[in-house]
């Protein structure tokens, strides 16, 4: 039997590989040089990065990583990933380390009228568990997964308002000034789920079991759509 209290700590910096990339810090200096993705825990990507500074290495090849936190971080790029700062409260999953730390890092996936940015949960701040060793690698292993699954896609038109989970708004409305965007997305023509006008209470849980069941195929189709409408609107305001 197994009894243990969690909590929880950062990932070693050994753990992922150093890319080429830059950061723009608040104050509005940029530092180029080789920065780290967690790409097995990315919700570290959101509070943090480790940077090497491509000055510093090219004077000292053993020059070791800073680590810039959100509140010191306004963008950041590694490779073609770019990851803007974005304030949103997950009043799903508070914590006490959240507490007056609602921004975060978050990877652009989309850019221009329709911003969308990826946002992972965070691991709990503190866990018990009771049972054998395998039970709770399985039981950590779960965890690990509802949180790779349970991703928000936030969404902002017009920088006007707070950011909206994409996965519960009504993206009819954010579309329809766009009318061949509009069309292509109800026609399910991104790969989404097609649009029912009316639906019946039994059509709404098979569409929503749906949604759950796909959301990766979902999630990938409002990206198209968002670029989509962001390319055709490049120039309006």
């Amino acid at each position: 039997m197994v009894i243990l209290l969690l909590l929880t700590f950062s990932v070693s910096k050994a753990q992922e590989a150093y890319q080429p990339g830059y950061a723009l810090l608040n104050d509005g200096t940029r530092i180029s040089g080789s920065i780290i993705l967690y790409d097995e825990a990315p919700w570290f990507n959101q509070r943090f990065i480790f940077l090497k500074d491509s000055a510093q290495l090219a004077s000292d090849p053993n020059t070791k990583a800073k680590k810039y936190k959100v509140a010191d971080l306004k963008f950041y790029q590694v490779g073609t990933r770019a990851f803007d700062k974005v304030h949103f409260v997950d009043a799903e999953n508070l914590q006490v380390k959240s507490f007056g730390a609602n921004d975060h890092m978050l990877e652009r996936l989309a850019s221009g009228r329709i911003q969308a940015h990826r946002f992972y949960s965070y691991e709990t701040d503190i866990d018990a568990f009771m049972g054998t060793e395998q039970e709770y690698q399985d039981w950590k292993k779960k965890k690990t997964n509802d949180l790779f699954r349970g991703y928000k896609i936030l969404i902002k038109k017009d920088g006007e308002g707070k950011v909206k989970n994409a996965f519960d708004a009504d993206l009819q409305k954010y579309f329809e000034d766009t009318p061949e965007v509009l069309a292509k997305y109800k026609s399910g023509g991104f790969g989404n789920e097609p649009i029912v006008a009316k639906k019946g209470l039994a059509a709404k849980m098979i569409a929503l079991a749906k949604k759950a069941a796909f959301k990766p195929q979902e999630a990938d189709a409002m990206v198209l759509a968002f670029n989509d409408y962001n390319e055709k609107n490049a120039t309006k305001k």
